[in-house]
């Protein structure tokens, strides 16, 4: 949870001000990504066996044409 608290005296200057202003919008913005990594993802690899064991499952039998 976040909690922010803001005094501001009457005596403070415009740059001391603007420096806090700046300061708080970086404590609130996200993290940035550090790298392209892909992220886990179970469903991809749920597919991917699922996909595997369709091409691995036997065949139903063929039927023989009746003459």
């Amino acid at each position: 949870m976040l909690t922010q608290f803001r005094t501001e005296s009457a005596s403070t200057s415009h740059s001391a001000t603007l420096e806090a202003e700046t300061l708080a919008s970086l404590m609130l913005e996200d993290e940035a990504a550090v790298s392209d990594a892909p992220t886990y993802s179970p469903e991809a690899a749920g597919l991917l066996l699922l996909l595997g064991l369709l091409l691995l499952s036997p065949k139903g039998p063929k039927e023989k044409p009746t003459r």
